[in-house]
């Protein structure tokens, strides 16, 4: 292909140019979808911890009666 047409070679690059262009616009879109994800993940495991608090609360804090 070293012969080849250079209007050929020119949509060759300009379709390698957007390829590059649209793969980075995906990387960067993937970065964001993944941070939202763990922040997610992050409240979940929070909610989760709190309601586990919620739960184990009343139970430590039942007073004890002692008969006189």
């Amino acid at each position: 292909m070293a012969d080849a047409p250079k209007p050929l070679e020119d949509q060759l690059q300009e379709q390698r140019e957007q390829l590059e262009t649209t793969i980075k616009d995906l990387e960067a879109q993937l970065m964001r979808s993944k941070e939202g994800y763990l922040k997610v993940c992050g409240a979940l495991e929070y909610a989760a911890i709190l309601k586990q608090q919620s739960e184990t609360a009343p139970e430590s804090t039942t007073t004890e009666v002692v008969d006189p």
